[in-house]
């Protein structure tokens, strides 16, 4: 492979042009042509610092300015623009791995910086010239016996590419199939559905609420598991299998006071207008207004997942969004760290939003066998 060396800042206006069509090479490439939103978000890095502007690219601006996020809010705990950077940065690997050999630029992006680095190979054209140079020397010259090194030499280039190309394999993986293959990787799981109550206080499941999870259920075949379905007051609590549950009812019908109280910072209360998000990491809990569906994956020693939302329709949306390749969330990538619980809001309102909250899980949580 050939080296390459960064381009000086300084330098960098000197070869803009060049640097702004490799950025669309690499768009274009079979790493990022799958993701509109890395390719977004590698213009907007590239765009900033080919114009020296390195003041955009901090966390909150790219917030701000990607993500629509407000000017206050809080970027210790809505890793949004991190997963998104880290989705680059994998998408940069892979491509650097497959570039046209006649590549001459290339780009990275430093672990812990949102500011691009550009890379030159180093003098790519005078050492074509050279090899081929070479090459019309040795034809000049009677043949002679073949090395050992010679006769091992196209063995060894063919498992070099067999080796990138698992290599390509593996990085090309998409997040869909990596987040689900981890997920169903027993081939066991349960599926609890929150059960509705009447009047009297009597458990009751809706068909609807089997039509809700369908989608699940037909995810579960193609990943060759299947599902224990449970469905009772308090969920199931015996160890082994992934727990899955479906929270809510139809427009906030609730489990009775006597369920488990939920430890999570967001969860959801019952008020006079319906179902709301509550969010207790300020001093003061504060509601999230309008439809809203709440994702939460906690990674103790029972895996669970909670799917949740202010009504039935937000629900079914969430599930419909998980259980297909084109809309999953690709920000989901880094949710399943062992030790840490990942809450991720959905609102349907008229400016779709996603907010996503990473946090240690604590002892107590750890240790259940239960999305509380």
């Amino acid at each position: 492979m050939d080296k390459s060396e960064e381009i000086p800042v300084p330098e960098l206006h000197l070869y803009a042009a060049q640097l702004r069509d490799a950025l669309e090479a690499v768009c274009r490439s079979r790493a990022f042509r799958t993701s509109p939103k890395s390719c977004e978000f590698l213009r907007h890095v590239v765009h900033y610092a080919l114009l020296g502007d390195f003041d955009q690219l901090k966390e909150r601006l790219i917030g701000m300015t990607l993500l629509g996020r407000d000017a206050s809010y809080d970027t210790g705990s809505d890793a949004g623009v991190r997963v998104r950077a880290n989705e680059v940065r994998k998408r940069l690997i892979a491509c650097r791995a497959t570039q046209p050999a006649d590549a001459v630029f290339s780009f990275e992006l430093p672990p812990g910086s949102y500011i691009p680095h550009f890379l030159r190979r180093s003098d790519p054209l005078s050492q074509s010239v050279c090899q081929s140079d070479q090459a019309i020397e040795l034809d000049d010259r009677p043949p002679g016996p073949l090395s050992h090194q010679q006769l091992a030499m196209p063995t060894l280039i063919a498992l070099f590419l067999c080796t990138m190309c698992l290599r390509w394999q593996v990085a090309q993986e998409h997040p869909f199939t990596a987040f689900w293959e981890t997920i169903f990787q027993d081939r066991h799981a349960t599926l609890y559905i929150s059960p509705a109550y009447s009047d009297r206080g009597q458990e009751l499941i809706a068909a609807q609420q089997f039509s809700t999870v369908a989608p699940l259920l037909n995810l579960a075949g193609q990943f060759h598991t299947r599902f224990k379905l449970a469905s009772a007051t308090v969920p199931p609590t015996a160890t082994g299998d992934i727990l899955i549950s479906i929270g809510g009812g139809e427009d906030g019908t609730s489990a009775p006071a006597s369920a488990p109280a939920d430890k999570n910072r967001i969860t959801f209360t019952n008020t006079s207008h319906g179902r709301e998000i509550l969010d207790h990491g300020s001093s003061d809990s504060r509601r999230l207004a309008g439809r809203a569906a709440l994702l939460t994956i906690a990674n103790g020693n029972r895996r669970s997942i909670r799917i949740d939302g202010t009504d039935n329709a937000a629900l079914g949306s969430l599930i419909d969004m998980l259980c297909a390749r084109d809309s999953f969330p690709e920000l989901l990538s880094d949710s399943l760290q062992q030790g840490t619980v990942t809450q991720v809001v959905f609102l349907f309102t008229q400016h779709p939003d996603i907010v996503v909250f990473h946090e240690p899980l604590s002892s107590a949580q750890a240790g259940a066998t239960q999305t509380q």
